[in-house]
């Protein structure tokens, strides 16, 4: 979000806002150094005028530099770049015609070195190509500007200088680089969380219709019983509910049932809910065997993906197994703090190697337990129908 004409975000525009923050305030430090100095450079210079004009030159070029990075919130452009390194070049050159030698090394008042190292760091962002070749002209000026120095300042101070002109360059360099790098990740970091938020409610929404449009589908049979069609519409006015909170952007579907399992630290029963899950599925000749699990309790999320998982599997066998008998059994296996759910039908089965797994028990069963730390198993064979295993750990 926008703090203004630069900001500080982490994204690559953000970064770019920075980094031309950075470049602008290095060139107006670069001017205020030079500023106490001016006065003492026009009474030494054997060329005031000309002292004078390159100075002012030098301060407007900063400014409007300066300018240009914060209204194009990043770096300079190339072809303000070459203007830069240019007029850059030119002070170094013509400042040996109002520099005195002495002032050349050490002094704010031969400024141009100074200046230069500004230059150089601002030019860190360019290509490889462009950035070598602006701090090789950059830096034989600066070896033009101080060459004549030599008998005052010593060669190991002036190849030191030149040195740490191209040093800090190339530090720079590797900084703007990596901080580019750095921001890029940040941007495809946040694209791909965007898109597993995308696949997420995609998924979400797939897994609220489903039941739905089972119902749905089971209602237009002309020859449904009517003791059935009485349970599927109780079963369509709960889904009806559960759409609504989705689409208000609520939880998908109440807790089990009705807060009657739910405890004062947002647990539910593991019995609450699976009779929550098992309503309105009377026709399919349920033989709920629940007891051994009294007292297995889960928090309201894991609850909520059992309940949505039982009720799925019920539509499953409802719509496609032809069973007469569905035996749905809890137990609470104290040895290995596992609490376990079987759903098993006498229905018509299938070959789990060869039949793909719809939404259903793909998402609504695997996938959706799988995100509560759940784990569910499916076995089934042709005229065995099939047993659905779902496992929990124990509270302590």
């Amino acid at each position: 979000m926008s703090r203004g004409r630069l900001t500080a975000s982490t994204s690559a525009a953000g970064v770019e806002n920075v980094l031309a923050l950075a470049y602008g305030c290095a060139r107006v430090a670069t001017i205020l150094q030079m500023l106490p100095s001016l006065p003492r450079g026009m009474e030494v210079s054997q060329n005031p005028r000309l002292y004078l004009v390159l100075w002012l030159l030098a301060a407007a070029n900063a400014a409007g530099a300066v300018t240009v990075a914060v209204l194009r919130r990043r770096g300079l452009s190339p072809a303000v770049v070459v203007v830069d390194v240019a007029l850059c070049t030119a002070f170094l050159v013509l400042g040996t015609l109002a520099v005195p030698v002495q002032d050349r090394v050490g002094t704010w008042v031969g400024w141009a070195p100074g200046y230069s190292l500004a230059v150089v760091v601002g030019v860190a962002g360019l290509s490889t190509a462009a950035w070598c070749t602006a701090v090789a002209t950059v830096t034989a000026a600066y070896v033009f500007f101080i060459a004549d120095a030599t008998a005052v300042a010593g060669h190991s101070t002036i190849a030191g200088n030149t040195l740490t002109l191209l040093g800090l360059g190339g530090v720079a360099r590797i900084v703007v680089r990596y901080i580019r790098r750095v921001a890029a990740d940040a941007d495809a970091a946040r694209a791909r969380v965007a898109e597993l938020a995308r696949h997420e409610e995609k998924q979400r929404a797939q897994l609220t219709m489903h039941d739905a449009i089972t119902i749905m589908h089971l209602l237009t049979d002309p020859a449904l019983p009517a003791d059935t069609r009485a349970q599927l519409c109780e079963q369509a006015a709960a889904e009806i509910r559960r759409m609504r909170a989705y689409l208000r952007g609520g939880p998908g579907a109440p807790h089990p049932p009705g807060t009657g399992g739910l405890g004062r630290d947002g647990d539910v029963t593991l019995r609450d809910v699976l009779e929550e899950g098992m309503s309105g599925f009377a026709d399919l000749g349920l033989e709920p065997a629940l007891e051994l699990a009294d007292g297995v309790r889960v928090n309201a999320d894991a609850g909520e993906a059992v309940r949505g998982a039982v009720a799925g599997v019920l539509h499953n066998v409802r719509r496609h197994a032809r069973a007469t008998m569905v035996i749905v059994h809890a137990d609470a296996e104290r040895d290995r703090a596992r609490w376990v759910v079987t759903i098993r039908d006498n229905g018509i089965g299938f070959d789990t190697a060869t039949t793909a797994l719809g939404t259903g028990l793909r998402r609504q069963l695997l996938a959706e337990l799988e995100r509560h730390a759940l784990t569910a198993s499916i076995a089934s064979a042709p005229g065995l129908g099939t047993r659905i295993t779902i496992e929990g750990n124990l509270r302590p």
